[in-house]
């Protein structure tokens, strides 16, 4: 008895729910971060390389300190791969005890007022930075710097597409299951809807039944 209430929690229905259009973008973001994330031991690798050359032979070009701080520009797509496993830290204690309906309002309105228009107001200025960076064809201010500053400056609009769709995945996400209110379907009862049901239709993937 109680091993069919459990089966049937929302909980354990939210863990096997799957909305394609949801899973489409949040796959669009995991691709990219997972593969850029190969970059933190590049990084890793020029700082060892740095200390030996600082350290070791007492000559560290500019170039070498810079190459660390344009890799470390990439971390920025972590933020959109932590949005899309809810991996960024919660210290929310009265979020955390409100139904699951109160926290997906919560979600809803966060990302609406607060993510979106931040990742949009972040993208238009970044745009205008490194339009005119790559314009002026900006380079280090050191003589043996690097050029194509405009480069790693592009990496700011570009996490800021991330970070959108990763939040669009998850308004999406929050908003339908708001409105299904948890009633989840078995996904072997979705074959009659159309392509855009379909889309939009939430799941249960791998439902086990006692």
């Amino acid at each position: 008895m109680s091993s069919n209430h459990n089966n049937n929690s929302p909980d354990h229905y939210e863990t096997n729910v799957q909305i394609p259009i949801v899973s489409f973008l949040t796959s669009i973001v995991t691709k990219i971060t997972t593969k850029t994330a190969w970059i933190n031991l590049l990084v890793m690798l020029v700082i060892m390389i740095n200390v030996v050359l600082r350290y070791g032979f007492h000559n560290s070009p500019a170039y070498v300190d810079e190459i660390i701080w344009h890799l470390y520009a990439f971390f920025m797509f972590g933020i959109a791969h932590a949005i899309t496993t809810d991996a960024h830290i919660r210290v929310d204690i009265v979020h955390m005890n409100l139904t699951k309906k109160k926290q997906r309002v919560i979600e809803i309105l966060g990302i609406i007022f607060l993510i979106m228009p931040f990742t949009i107001i972040i993208f238009d200025h970044s745009t205008g930075w490194t339009y005119h960076s790559f314009v002026v064809n900006e380079f280090s201010e050191n003589t043996t710097g690097l050029p194509y500053r405009w480069v790693v400056k592009s990496l700011v609009p570009i996490s800021m597409i991330l970070i959108f769709i990763a939040s669009l995945s998850e308004l999406i996400k929050n908003i339908i299951l708001l409105f299904h209110d948890e009633k989840l379907i078995d996904n072997r009862q979705s074959g009659n809807r159309s392509t855009i049901g379909r889309l939009f239709t939430p799941t249960i993937t791998n439902l086990k039944e006692d």
